[in-house]
């Protein structure tokens, strides 16, 4: 029998006996029974209290008092047992006083939480009986404090819980690592059962082979510090190995020796699933499943190292998806994500085993040829590549063609550094596309001079605006019936400080590509409107000033604004002034275009189409959009009047265009046989050298104005 039990025992036996010294006292009360009533009470080793059936306190012992923190037990008397009790079990023990008080029953045992002084609850088990008093009836009580028995025994039962329900494997053995004990979590991971496991020594503490190493560190660890923790493999029932995360404790014994060990373990398959993906994602490009830049960049580095040593070649293609931004901005970004996975896997399917393939950025590619390849390898490889990628792909139901682009440099002849090849092999590249795209090229040193170039052009272009550097030059325009001046073109020269006037057609590109273009654009708007005025304030009749419109400010969101800014600033006339646009522009979206020329059209200013038949609309697609002007490209004009074909078209054009009710350009006039047949063809305005070239307002000022030639033809 337990200590506790002995106590509860006990303390049972002193409530009768307690009671009946007290009845005995009712009956034959004497100062003598008195003294023996007070001394049983003051020396019982447990609680002792009654209670008048009111449930105030009649009499307490001083151990009830300590019990709940008061000094003697006559601080107690009169206090209301309700004030003692915890408010959550004041319910049971008003329960037990009725049932004694009412005759029901004799003696109760219960235990509940006392109130002790300081607010804290103390559990204490209660033996009660009832006794006569005053001819009425007393309760009399026997408290045993068990509050570090109830504290145990819940913390037992929280061990059995978390024992039983923890998701980590558990497994307690003796100090041979034989299993005592494992809770559920150890059979849902190790698929063993407990009577399987029971009385066998633990291979995860114990494993042979490979883990021998890493169980005499585990051992030496729990010997010194008692415990050790780390990761090993351990195999399942059904013979499949996993990665176990195993944490042990040693427990000792009173003397200081090993008696058992605890060992908490967790299946560590998917946190390694995750590691080996992070590992991978950091190397590998997560659409394509290629080599990302950082790795390709690390392996090439390696492979230049190797090939110095041994004296091999390397040969390093850059390949660019040709259209695939059409793709992109027609279907989507998952369409062009779908495509780049199967245009990856078309190069693939083209390289050898060892060939690196990485995903350099975008829709661009990296191969690195190893081992020495001749240059008739490089070439059918690079033509591999080429034809794989244009065969019709076909994504969410849609056919699509694209092409591919390759720029190739070798090493050591082009570069010996990693960045240095992947520099010429671009510039190739960029070579590749100006070739008509689809196409292979190989770097030289010249490509390499001429993208030098190309960057000194761009970063003093850059600088261009704000220095002050571009002027415009005027083509005027006349009339081919009087040859009046019924226009002027006006076209931008750069005055660069060291190079002198460098060509449109040395910038123009240029900056197109880099977009500044538009900002570009948007001074020649400016200068363009205030010369005009300039002229129109001087009584000069010139008819318009015509202004080019690229493709990329012609798709800017902030055009409208621009040439509203720069009529009003300027004070021109909006009717004063011509926009030309592209063919091609406008067919880039001609829904938008539609849109877009007719809120231009609502500035007031006109419309016309530079470089008509030269783009990819038709002649009947011209009443759908709000113009004003069309402009016979030079192509057309040049073969005037000896070729058929070109007579056929421009008559065609002035035909169709009189019959939308257009006015018709034509540019690059050259001859009077080109004058005179346009004008017998009905031509409204001719341009070009036979007139004049380009001139500075200066001279257009000096030659048609001020010199009085105003109708010079």
């Amino acid at each position: 029998m337990s200590h506790e039990a002995h106590l509860s025992q006990a303390t049972h036996v002193r409530t009768h006996a307690y009671a009946g010294l007290y009845q005995q006292q009712v009956r034959a009360p004497s100062a003598e029974l008195e003294r023996s009533l007070r001394h049983f009470s003051e020396q019982s080793l447990v609680g002792v209290f009654m209670l008048r059936n009111d449930g105030t306190v009649l009499h307490a012992n001083d151990k009830m008092a300590a019990m709940l923190g008061y000094q003697r037990g006559a601080e107690l008397v009169g206090m209301p047992v309700a004030s003692l009790t915890a408010p959550e079990d004041l319910a049971l023990l008003q329960e037990n006083m009725q049932s004694r008080l009412q005759g029901d029953v004799a003696t109760v045992q219960y235990s509940y939480r006392i109130l002790r002084r300081d607010g804290t609850r103390h559990w204490v088990e209660v033996h009660g009986s009832v006794c006569p008093h005053e001819g009425g009836t007393a309760l009399v009580e026997t408290a045993l404090d068990v509050n570090k028995q109830v504290q145990s025994e819940w913390q037992s039962r929280m061990a059995d819980r978390v024992f039983e329900s923890t998701s980590e494997g558990i497994l307690i053995t003796d100090a041979g690592f034989r299993i005592l004990a494992v809770n559920p979590a150890f059979t849902r991971i190790t698929g063993y059962r407990p009577e399987e496991a029971m009385d066998k020594r633990s291979r995860m503490m114990t494993g042979p082979g490979a883990q021998a190493e890493i169980n005499r560190g585990m051992l030496e660890r729990l010997a010194h510090d008692g415990h050790w923790q780390g990761e090993m493999k351990d195999r399942r029932k059904d013979g499949s190995w996993y990665p176990a995360w195993l944490s042990i404790s040693a427990i000792r014994d009173n003397q200081g020796g090993i008696s058992n060990y605890v060992g908490v373990f967790t299946d560590n398959t998917i946190r390694k699933e995750a590691e080996t993906k992070l590992a991978f994602l950091a190397d590998h490009d997560s659409l394509t499943g290629l080599l990302n830049r950082s790795s390709l960049m690390r392996i090439f580095a390696r492979q230049i190292e190797a090939a110095q040593a041994s004296g091999e070649t390397l040969a390093l293609f850059f390949v660019d998806l040709d259209r695939f931004k059409t793709v992109n901005d027609t279907l989507g970004h998952h369409a062009g994500d779908q495509l780049l996975v199967a245009a990856a896997e078309r190069l693939r399917e083209q390289l050898r085993p060892d060939d690196v393939l990485a995903r350099f950025g975008g829709d661009e590619f990296v191969v690195v040829l190893g081992g020495s390849p001749p240059p008739y390898m490089i070439l059918a490889i690079a033509q591999r590549l080429i034809n794989s990628i244009l065969r019709p792909f076909t994504i969410n139901g849609h056919e699509m063609f694209i092409s591919a682009s390759i720029g190739s440099a070798a090493y050591p002849e082009h570069g010996e550094d990693a960045i240095t090849l992947l520099k010429n092999a671009d510039i190739a590249m960029y070579h590749a596309k100006d070739r008509g795209k689809n196409a292979f090229q190989l770097f030289n040193k010249e490509m390499s001079n001429r993208a030098l170039e190309q960057m000194l052009l761009e970063n003093s272009l850059r600088h261009a605006i704000e220095r002050k550097e571009f002027e415009l030059y005027y083509q005027p325009q006349f009339s081919a019936q009087d040859g009046a001046i019924c226009g002027a073109e006006a076209l931008i020269r750069w005055r660069h400080p060291t190079r002198g006037l460098v060509a449109p057609g040395m910038f123009i590109t240029l900056a197109e590509q880099t977009g500044l273009i538009v900002p570009l654009g948007a001074w020649v708007l400016r200068e363009a409107c205030r010369q005009g005025k300039a002229w129109l304030d001087r009584g000069y009749q010139f008819g318009r000033i015509a202004v080019n419109l690229s493709p990329r400010q012609f798709s800017s969101d902030d055009l409208l604004a621009t040439i509203d800014n720069a009529l009003d600033q300027s004070g021109l006339p909006s009717a004063m002034l011509e926009l030309e646009i592209t063919e091609g522009a406008i067919m880039q979206n001609p829904q938008e275009a539609v849109v877009l020329l007719k809120r231009m059209r609502e500035l007031g200013v006109t419309i016309s189409v530079d470089d008509f038949g030269t783009g990819y609309s038709s002649l009947a697609s011209l009443k759908q959009y709000p113009l004003d002007t069309l402009k016979i490209d030079r192509s057309f004009v040049k073969g005037i009047p000896a070729d058929a074909d070109d007579v056929a078209i421009t008559e065609a054009i002035i035909a169709i265009a009189h019959k939308l009710h257009l006015k018709v350009v034509a540019e690059g006039v050259e001859s009077q046989e080109q004058h005179d047949f346009l004008r017998a063809a009905g031509c409204d305005m001719v341009q070009g050298y036979l007139h004049s070239q380009p001139l500075t307002a200066g001279e257009i000022e000096q030659r048609w104005y001020l010199g009085g030639a105003q109708a010079e033809t």
